[in-house]
């Protein structure tokens, strides 16, 4: 195990072959807290689930969760079935420690009535989260500013921009509200985003891997977090355990 703790800030362990084994394999490598989002219906129940089997983390990383409904699977439910998830991301809200992952793709909302719909729904989760008094898990593809035109306007106070990559003007703006930046292995290899990270003050800084992406052929899983870890602190030229510790206490701050 490294010397000092590490936290997997956006994951889901529940699509991973053994979530019990890649959470013993991430506190090996020192990764003691792990947050599992949810992307759907189904996962919402396991995630909920994995937190309450594994959120001790005696033998594993202890597993928080994060339950909602990502952008991209919005747009293939029906007014039922989204209504049906609304009721169940509510109900289990109180063993949550975030909504999400939630927020806009505009990767896949190609015409005004998907963008509409999806950010409908997204202002529906950041209320849900402001009255449960819960930060959110935000995913912005192609919609990073719409993202944060949106969660200002709303007054969100706590919140995390998950897997970050658009620009260093964007990121700023996010600071400026006040919210959380995470960055994953995706800054091993590309430059833009590895230069993004470096204008990210640690004190706003989060890491993950959004577990199972894969890179170059390989499954992610949380034990990669010291990877991006030490990845950070080249970028920015500090010390390993000066970004492991700002990280954590971020992690720690924010899913209280």
């Amino acid at each position: 195990m490294v010397g000092i703790l590490l936290a997997d800030s956006h994951c889901h362990i529940d699509m991973l072959p053994s979530p019990r084994e890649a959470v013993e394999r991430a506190l090996k490598n020192g990764v003691t807290h792990v947050l599992t989002n949810a992307t759907g219906s189904g996962s919402i129940a396991r995630s909920l689930g994995l937190s309450r089997m594994l959120g001790e983390g005696k033998d594993a990383a202890a597993v928080k969760c994060a339950i909602g409904i990502h952008p991209g699977n919005v747009l293939k439910m029906a007014a039922p079935e989204l209504e049906s998830a609304f009721l169940e991301v509510e109900h289990g809200l109180p063993q949550a420690a975030a909504v999400g992952e939630v927020g806009l793709d505009f990767k896949y909302a190609k015409t005004q009535e998907q963008r509409a719909l999806q950010e409908s729904v997204f202002g529906k989760f950041v209320s849900m989260a402001q009255n449960a008094g819960k930060p959110v898990v935000v995913h912005a593809r192609y919609s990073e500013t719409r993202c944060l035109d949106i969660l200002e306007e709303m007054g969100a106070e706590r919140v995390q921009m998950h897997w970050f990559t658009n620009s260093r003007k964007t990121a700023a703006r996010a600071v400026s509200l006040g919210y959380y930046i995470s960055c994953g292995p995706i800054i091993l290899s590309d430059v833009q985003s590895a230069e993004v990270v470096k204008g990210i003050p640690l004190e706003s800084l989060l890491l993950e891997t959004d577990a199972p992406v894969q890179f170059l052929g390989e499954v992610s899983e949380p034990s990669w977090i010291p990877l991006v870890c030490k990845k950070v602190a080249e970028l920015k030229g500090v010390g390993f355990d000066e970004v492991a510790r700002a990280t954590s206490r971020n992690f720690s701050r924010l899913f209280k």
